[in-house]
């Protein structure tokens, strides 16, 4: 088994590509930043959840975490509304990751699914990715997005638009949709697009 260290290598044959960063979660998960192929900036982010006898992982994507949000406002809506706030504070970038960790961490405490740590952290990537990989919107669309985020009195940086579709969904989402509708509204796949082709 390949080591998983920064330079080396992740995944086998045209998927293999190179560890670019590593994050080494509390609860024992890896988060890899690797090569990905849509610019020579972009990358592509991993979730490794087993290691041994044999890697196990997956790629996060917005709906896996649409999804936990709900299911955490299901539970309990005022802890839910804070770690909203915690990943609008993640995405404004003010405050490093650690920080807010340690400042929300009581505050959503309880709440079921996927722990801050890794929500944090993940979707700090994945925003990046986003951004990196923004080709623009039309004026309508970034009307409605703007009118979501309104709503909760945040203002998305001029050069963080990419990822303001990805923090309007939790917006919408913590407005009272369904995950699935927030997600179809945004015009985000559910299923990755190879499969979607075909899906029934």
């Amino acid at each position: 088994m390949t080591k998983l260290s920064v330079g080396n290598y992740f995944g086998v044959g045209k998927n293999r590509k190179k560890i670019l960063d590593i994050i080494r979660l509390g609860n024992g998960w890896l988060l890899l930043k690797t090569e990905n192929s849509k610019s020579s900036r972009d990358f592509k982010v991993r979730a490794v959840y087993q290691t041994e006898p044999r890697i196990r992982s997956y790629t996060p994507k917005h709906a896996h975490f649409a999804i936990d949000f709900y299911g955490k406002m299901c539970a309990n809506r005022e802890r839910a509304l804070e770690l909203l706030q915690a990943i609008i504070l993640l995405w404004t970038g003010k405050i490093p990751v650690e920080k807010i960790i340690q400042q929300y961490n009581e505050s959503v405490s309880g709440l079921p699914g996927y722990d801050l740590e890794y929500i944090l952290h993940a979707l700090k990537w994945i925003l990046e990715q986003e951004d990196i990989n923004f080709k623009g919107r039309p004026p309508k669309k970034q009307a409605a997005l703007d009118e979501i985020l309104g709503r909760f009195n945040v203002t998305a940086p001029k050069d963080r638009l990419g990822s303001q579709l990805a923090i309007s969904l939790f917006c919408d989402i913590a407005l009272g949709s369904h995950p699935v509708e927030a997600l179809i509204r945004a015009n985000l796949d559910i299923l990755p697009a190879k499969r979607g082709r075909g899906a029934v």
